[in-house]
């Protein structure tokens, strides 16, 4: 990614996010979604974390529905990610 996303959001089920999720992320359900980006301006960068990358794709779209149009998803969710994590919430 070139530029810093402004949130990285963990769509994950809190267990998993526990387990081991990236610094600074917030875990954030599906209907807790629009208030998680009430501070986001639709053109600032926002970063999607799953396992895999499935379930971020499928909210990319529902967020680019909602007129965000700077959403990226983490290729690969965390099974690929080789960057610093944290545990615990």
């Amino acid at each position: 990614m070139s530029e810093q996303p402004k949130v990285i959001l963990d769509i994950r089920g809190e267990e998993e996010y526990i387990t081991g999720h990236i610094p600074g992320s917030k875990n954030i359900g599906l209907q807790e979604l629009s208030f998680a980006l009430g501070d986001v301006e639709p053109d600032e960068k926002i970063l999607l974390v799953c396992r895999t990358g499935k379930r971020a794709g499928q909210v990319k779209l529902l967020l680019e529905d909602e007129g965000y149009h700077n959403v990226e998803v983490l290729a690969g969710g965390m099974e690929a990610y080789k960057g610093e994590i944290e545990k615990g919430e």
